[in-house]
């Protein structure tokens, strides 16, 4: 099937689409309260709020890029992977704090306050946060509907809004619930990111994003009924997963933290809880890249021994590693110049790749102005000093 949005580039400000305005009119009002919270924090202790945004910011912004880059071929618009965060962070916080509320009480009313104190955590929160962080990976397909095009694209997107929602919520623990002080943020630190940090939001939202880009992505290929299964099992998966870590269901977190030993069995009893969705998750992307290499191979199969690609090329470029790797050994043989037009010409062969899956005629002009400038390109490297030998050849 062909992939009619692989490769455009859309914004998220769409100002003709109602759901730009629906996720626009949302997010602002919350963030009105999100505002205010945070300035009450800052308020209370000044030096625990700024030290608490300085160590989400360490950890958060390697995340952020290891999530960005995780889509080897194909990287999504900067504006609507920050929208995703800002919902996140802003809407999906709100809403859910308001929610969970409510709803808490409705379980200390029926379950008393003995079995509320258990469980009230796991009967909201996995239900009330993944369908409001759910909701905006829906918000951001509605309005940008080409840029959800296989099932990585619903994980960047969705593990970006787990990011953004992660991010405030800690601030809310460690200011809140770990007193606010430096040595208490430290500690809510180490227990919610250092032992944690793999196993919360961040893999929730990205597993049912996934579950939206298979719903969303593969019309005409697969039956309404099995696309709608996946998706509705996706999100039961990822609440189940929220579930399990509210719950005192294989609970090994110490009562109260008295010594070493202590501190040490926080990060097992977060492994025991987490580890299993995390062994999913990480199955499930590893499904999702190889399916992207290989609509890159199948999309690039007919240009090679063109004069825009060579085997060895196309080799090349289904390797993520090999790609990195040839131009090192560009920049070692050829220097700096010759690396940055090998890099620049890797990009645009992969676009050959997009061009070729929008576009039905082999002569059509979008197809052919690409292969005229991935041909330019490579004579351009070839006729550099020594950059043949970093494996480029032209072929055919």
């Amino acid at each position: 099937m062909p992939r009619r949005g692989w490769g455009r580039t859309t914004s998220l400000f769409q100002w003709r689409e109602p759901a730009f305005w629906l996720y626009a009119a949302i997010v602002v009002v919350t963030a009105l309260y999100t505002v205010g919270q945070q300035q009450l924090f800052q308020k209370l202790s000044p030096s625990g709020w700024a030290l608490s945004w300085g160590l989400l910011l360490v950890y958060g912004l390697p995340l952020f890029l290891a999530i960005y880059l995780l889509d080897l071929y194909e990287r999504e618009p900067m504006s609507l992977v920050l929208g995703a965060i800002v919902w996140g962070a802003v809407a999906a916080t709100v809403l859910s704090g308001i929610a969970n509320e409510g709803w808490g009480l409705v379980v200390a009313r029926v379950g008393g306050p003995v079995f509320a104190a258990e469980w009230t955590a796991a009967l909201t929160a996995p239900f009330v946060e993944e369908t409001l962080k759910l909701s905006g990976v829906v918000l951001i397909y509605l309005i940008a509907r080409d840029e959800m095009d296989d099932m990585m694209d619903g994980f960047v997107y969705g593990a970006m809004v787990g990011l953004g929602f992660a991010l405030v919520e800690d601030v809310f623990y460690f200011i809140a619930i770990f007193g606010g002080t430096p040595g208490g943020v430290l500690a809510g630190f180490y227990v919610r990111v250092v032992s944690s940090g793999l196993y919360g939001h961040v893999l929730y939202t990205g597993l049912s994003g996934m579950g939206v880009a298979y719903f969303v992505s593969r019309r005409g290929e697969v039956p309404f009924g099995r696309r709608l299964a996946v998706a509705i099992g996706l999100f039961v998966a990822a609440v189940a997963g929220h579930f399990l870590w509210n719950s005192p269901l294989l609970d090994f977190f110490p009562g109260s933290v008295d010594d070493v030993g202590d501190w040490l069995r926080i990060p097992l009893a977060a492994f025991v809880k987490g580890a299993p969705l995390l062994l999913v998750v990480v199955v499930l992307v590893r499904l999702a890249r190889r399916r992207e290499r290989m609509w890159l191979e199948v999309a690039l199969r007919s240009e090679v021994d063109s004069p825009a690609l060579s085997e060895e090329e196309l080799r090349v470029l289904l390797d993520p590693s090999a790609r990195r790797r040839s131009r090192r050994e560009m920049r070692a043989r050829a220097g700096d110049a010759a690396e940055r037009l090998l890099k620049r010409l890797q990009k645009e062969q992969v676009n050959l790749a997009m061009v070729r899956t929008r576009v039905v005629s082999d002569d059509a002009p979008e197809l052919v102005h690409q292969r005229a400038l991935c041909t330019s390109l490579r004579d351009a490297l070839l006729a550099m000093p020594s950059a043949a030998l970093a494996g480029t050849r032209r072929e055919g």
